[in-house]
C-alpha cells in the first residue's frame, strides 16, 4: 500500500465515527432519504438473494440508467442473475424504483469508510462488481481486492484534471485500479490518460450510453397526450439546471409571440425544484401546470407544463416537436447525453459547455443531430425552425449506434467474471 493510500485509509477510519453527523447535514438539505440512512453505513433490512449477485455502482441518474441497461442485457444471458445497484443521490434512487427490471435491489451507496464498506460487502457477498465512469473509492476497491471479488470499470470517462491527478499519484492509481480486471474507456482521451498513469493498455470501447438501445414509449400513450393538448406545437426543455430554466423561458417567450398556442414542457434535472420553477415562470407572466400535482394534459390556457417527476423523460421526448437539452448552457456541469432523443428521431439543441460529452458532441454536430448554441435567441430561432418545418428531418442515430459490439464487449468481460450458472437456474 502506498503512503497516500495508507493515509486515506487511516483518515477515513478516524473520521468514520463522525460520518453520521455529515450524513445528517445532507439530510437537512434534502440530499438523503431519512428512511434509508442506515444504508449509508452498510446496514440493511433486505436479505441477500440466493444465487449469483453482481454489485453495480454509479453516482447518479445517468450512470444508474446505464447500469440498468447493462443488467437487463446480462439477464438475457444469465436469467438467474441478481443485481445490487448502489447510487449516491435521492433522484437516482427514485429513478431506479421507477425503471428497475426484475431481480434488481437498490441500496444507497455506503460511505467509503472501512467499517461501512466491510459491513456492506459482508452482507451482500457479491460475486462480481461493476463501477461506472469515474466512481473510484479506495476502501471499496481495496476490500474487493482483499475478498478477491473481480471488478469492471465500465464506460470510464474522466476529465483532464482528474487524469493529471492520477498521473501524479501513479503508484496509488496502479494499486487501486488493479481491482479492475477490465477497464473500458468511453473515449480515447480517458484511455490514453489512464494508460499512462497505470502502465497498462486501456481499451477504448466508446461511450456505452451511445450504444444502449432505448425502448420507445407506447405510441398510443404519446398520441393520446398530443390529442389531449389539442394538437398544440410542443417544445421541450429537458434536464435543466438553475440558470437554464430562465434561458428556456426567455426563448419560449419569443416562440409564443410568433407561434400562437405553443406549449413548453420543462423537465428539470432534479424534480424537487418543481415548485421553485413554477414560481419563477409565473413571475415572468407564464401560466403553468405541474405534472407532479395533476397528471393531466394542460389546457389551452397553460403556457408551460413543469414535468417534475422521475422516469418519464423518454415520454416527453416522444411528445415534443423540438428539443432543448440542458446541462451545457451554464458552465460547470458538463452536459447531458443527447442519445435518447436522437434515437427517438429528435434533433437536439444544447449549449457549448458539454465537456463531459465532448467526443460525442463533436461526432453528432456535423451530422445535424446536435445543434450547439449560446443565446436564448438562438434557441428560440431553432425551436421556431423546427416547428415550421413541414416534415422535420428524422434523426435515427445510426451515426453513433451502428454497432453494438463495444457494448457486448463490456458485457463479455462482466459475464466472464461471474460464477457458472447452476444447471437448474
Amino acid at each position: 500500500m502506498t503512503a497516500s493510500l495508507a493515509l486515506y485509509r487511516l483518515g477515513t477510519r478516524l473520521l468514520e465515527p463522525f460520518a453520521p453527523w455529515l450524513v445528517s447535514q445532507r439530510l437537512k438539505k434534502g440530499k438523503e432519504n431519512p428512511e434509508r440512512i442506515g444504508e449509508r453505513f452498510g446496514a440493511t433490512k433486505v436479505s441477500r438473494p440466493d444465487g449469483a449477485v453482481i454489485w453495480m455502482h454509479g453516482a447518479s441518474v445517468g450512470e444508474s440508467r446505464l447500469l440498468l441497461d447493462m443488467f437487463a442485457a446480462l439477464r438475457k444471458r444469465r436469467p438467474d442473475l441478481h443485481a445490487i445497484v448502489t447510487t449516491q443521490t435521492v433522484t437516482s434512487a427514485e429513478m431506479i424504483a421507477a425503471w428497475a427490471p426484475a431481480n434488481v435491489i437498490h441500496q444507497v451507496a455506503p460511505v467509503d469508510g472501512p467499517k461501512a464498506v466491510e459491513t456492506f460487502i459482508s452482507h451482500w457477498r457479491p460475486d462480481a462488481a461493476v463501477f461506472a465512469e469515474g466512481e473510484i473509492w479506495p476502501n471499496m476497491l481495496e476490500t474487493l481486492q482483499q475478498r478477491r471479488i473481480p471488478a469492471v470499470l465500465a464506460n470510464a470517462r474522466m476529465t483532464q484534471k482528474t487524469l493529471r491527478g492520477w498521473n501524479k499519484r501513479s503508484g496509488s492509481a496502479r494499486k487501486l485500479f488493479a481491482a479492475f480486471g477490465f477497464i473500458g474507456a468511453a473515449d480515447q482521451a480517458t484511455a490514453d490518460g489512464l494508460g499512462a498513469a497505470l502502465g497498462r493498455r486501456i481499451e477504448t470501447v466508446g461511450n456505452l450510453k451511445a450504444q444502449a438501445v432505448i425502448e420507445a414509449p407506447p405510441s398510443e400513450k404519446v398520441a393520446g397526450f398530443r390529442e389531449a393538448t389539442g394538437g398544440r406545437s410542443i417544445v421541450l426543455a429537458a434536464s435543466t439546471h438553475p440558470g437554464e430554466d430562465e434561458f428556456a423561458a426567455d426563448a419560449f417567450t419569443e416562440v409564443r409571440m410568433r407561434k400562437v398556442g405553443a406549449l413548453m414542457i420543462l423537465v428539470p434535472r432534479h424534480p424537487e425544484r418543481g415548485d421553485s420553477i413554477v414560481a419563477l415562470l409565473r413571475e415572468r407572466g407564464l401560466t403553468t401546470a405541474q405534472w407532479s400535482k395533476d397528471k393531466a394534459a394542460p389546457g389551452a390556457e397553460v403556457d408551460v407544463l413543469v414535468a417534475d417527476t422521475i422516469g418519464e423523460l423518454l415520454f416527453w421526448y416522444a411528445c415534443s416537436d423540438a428539443v432543448y437539452l440542458g446541462g451545457a448552457t451554464i458552465e460547470g456541469i458538463g452536459g447531458h447525453n443527447p442519445v435518447e432523443p436522437n434515437q427517438l428521431g429528435k434533433r437536439v439543441f444544447t449549449g457549448p459547455h458539454g465537456f463531459n460529452f465532448a467526443e460525442m458532441f463533436n461526432t453528432l454536430e456535423p451530422t445535424g443531430a446536435l445543434v450547439i448554441g449560446h443565446t436564448s435567441q438562438e434557441l428560440s430561432d431553432y425551436w421556431l425552425t423546427e416547428l415550421d418545418a413541414a416534415q422535420p428531418t428524422p434523426v435515427l442515430g445510426s451515426h453513433f449506434a451502428d454497432s453494438r459490439a463495444p457494448f457486448e464487449r463490456t458485457l463479455d468481460a462482466i459475464a466472464a467474471m461471474l460464477p457458472q450458472a447452476h444447471p437448474d437456474a
